[in-house]
């Protein structure tokens, strides 16, 4: 979303420390003495629904000094996107490094097939000789219904510590005095701390925020931020994209209207007022994963280890904020499907941007190829730390990638479960964005022309050369059947 309508990349001067909340002793990252006979250390912070522009070198009304500097520190990828954009699905596709029809993680309470379970980049990383890590929300399969199981029974060979927790503040925290946010930044510091020096650690944190808390807070509703980080943003006044329009919704089709995407938007952000307090909250909720990320980085220096650690930054997936007079992800608009890349520390080339195209199914052969090892073959994704190092893009690139979105549907749900969330599926390239609904009657394909259409306005599905639509229906198909 725009800032109050100015453009700009944010704060030009060089912070002088990692803006943590315990600051004491750090310091400039340190060269380590052992760091040509161990690989790097990978640390991974996930966010949950942050969208690609949500940050303050790219919206300067954002405060994220720490991910700024980051940003400064390292490479940006400008073009990284997720192959299904909702988190469970996504978050599936990360650890395992494969597209949804092949994991078949559609929804919350299946658990990863186990032969993919076996190749996680965790699970692999850790027979190297690799300590792992992970705290905060997982998504996939957390215990199926009421806890049904044990959440951690197919995780135990992933991780040495695991700690998967979900909620905003923990059932017993009456106070409400330990965010989750906190939480998680208080496990990792905890994890460094007792970090052995004579082995190499991968650690993810898996952040709750800016997740919606989709039966609201009794407090702050939806966007449940840190009391704390509010009073920064009182003031400030945001200001809705062009997609953020009555005449945007009123061009989708009667199913996208009609989805659970519109009745969320209509809790959240239909009028003026309550669009600025959620967007207010969502905003704050970044900030407060931009002060953790400081405190693991005042923690990564005292402990000796920033030097030998590879830091990556990125989302599960994108956010539609009112755009299109939709709330949530799913469907295959940019701002549901593209998120921040962050790539800062070890082994990382020159600071700058990457324009090449990158996804979410790329993570995990990029982590398995820090630790010198091979991708397993199982994956689809690929290994882009190519990019990070020297910013060329190595032979030929990825051109276009497949985009899908199932919901179990009519095999479990029933048909009328598509009228919820409609499913869909569809192709993007260099220009174009095609989805199509499959499960749905009638006119039921959109087509954009991002060249002079950016914001994905006007659908040309209807008007367009036939040969074009019956191109990127082909490629669709093709790519379902490589992918599948």
């Amino acid at each position: 979303m725009r800032s109050g309508g100015r453009n700009g990349f944010g704060r030009p001067a060089a912070l002088p420390r990692w803006r943590g909340s315990r600051c004491a002793g750090a310091g400039c990252w340190r060269t380590s003495l052992w760091r040509r006979h161990k690989p790097s250390n990978i640390l991974f912070l996930l966010a949950d629904d942050l969208r690609f522009d949500g940050l303050g070198f790219l919206n300067p009304l954002v405060q994220t000094p720490n991910i700024d500097r980051l940003a400064r520190q390292g490479v940006v990828f400008d073009n990284c996107f997720v192959t299904t954009s909702i988190c469970c699905t996504s978050r599936a596709s990360i650890q395992t490094g494969t597209y949804a029809r092949r994991h078949g993680v559609w929804d919350f309470n299946t658990r990863l097939p186990a032969a993919l379970q076996a190749i996680t980049y965790p699970r692999l990383l850790r027979e190297a000789g690799y300590r792992t890590g992970y705290f905060g929300k997982y998504g996939i399969d957390d215990g199926g219904p009421e806890g049904a199981h044990d959440p951690y029974d197919a995780l135990r060979e992933d991780f040495d510590e695991i700690a998967s927790f979900d909620a905003y503040y923990a059932a017993s925290d009456n106070d409400r005095a330990e965010h989750h946010t906190v939480r998680v930044a208080e496990a990792a510091e905890a994890f460094l701390r007792s970090q052995p020096g004579d082995k190499p650690f991968c650690l993810t944190l898996g952040f709750k925020a800016p997740h919606a808390k989709d039966n609201g807070d009794p407090v702050m509703g939806p966007y449940v931020a840190e009391p704390d980080m509010l009073p920064p943003y009182e003031a400030t006044q945001f200001t809705p994209n062009a997609t953020m329009t009555e005449a945007a919704f009123n061009a989708l089709p009667p199913f996208l209207q009609k989805s659970e995407a519109r009745r969320r938007w209509q809790q959240r952000f239909s009028n003026p007022g309550l669009w600025q307090d959620s967007v207010r909250k969502y905003f704050a909720l970044v900030s407060g994963i931009d002060r953790a990320l400081g405190r693991v980085m005042v923690e990564l220096e005292r402990q000796g280890l920033a030097e030998d650690t590879l830091v990556v930054f990125s989302s599960d997936n994108g956010y539609l904020l009112g755009d299109y007079g939709l709330e949530g992800k799913w469907f295959g608009f940019e701002a549901s499907i593209r998120i921040p890349l962050i790539v800062a520390g070890a082994g990382v080339g020159r600071p700058g941007r990457v324009s090449a195209p990158v996804l979410n199914v790329d993570f995990a052969p990029s982590f398995l190829a820090v630790a010198g090892l091979p991708v397993h073959p199982a994956m689809q994704g690929r290994d882009i730390s190519p990019l990070w190092r020297a910013k060329r893009v190595p032979g030929r690139w990825r051109e276009d990638f497949l985009y899908e979105h199932y919901l179990p549907g009519l095999y479990k749900f029933g048909k009328g479960f598509e009228s919820f969330l409609p499913s869909s599926e569809g192709v993007r390239d260099a220009r174009y964005t095609y989805m199509r609904f499959p499960r749905q009657e009638g006119h039921n394909e959109l087509l954009f022309d991002r060249l002079g259409d950016p914001d994905e306005l006007n659908d040309i599905s209807a008007s367009c050369e036939p040969a074009l639509l019956a191109r990127l229906r082909h490629r669709t198909d093709e790519l379902i059947a490589e992918m599948g």
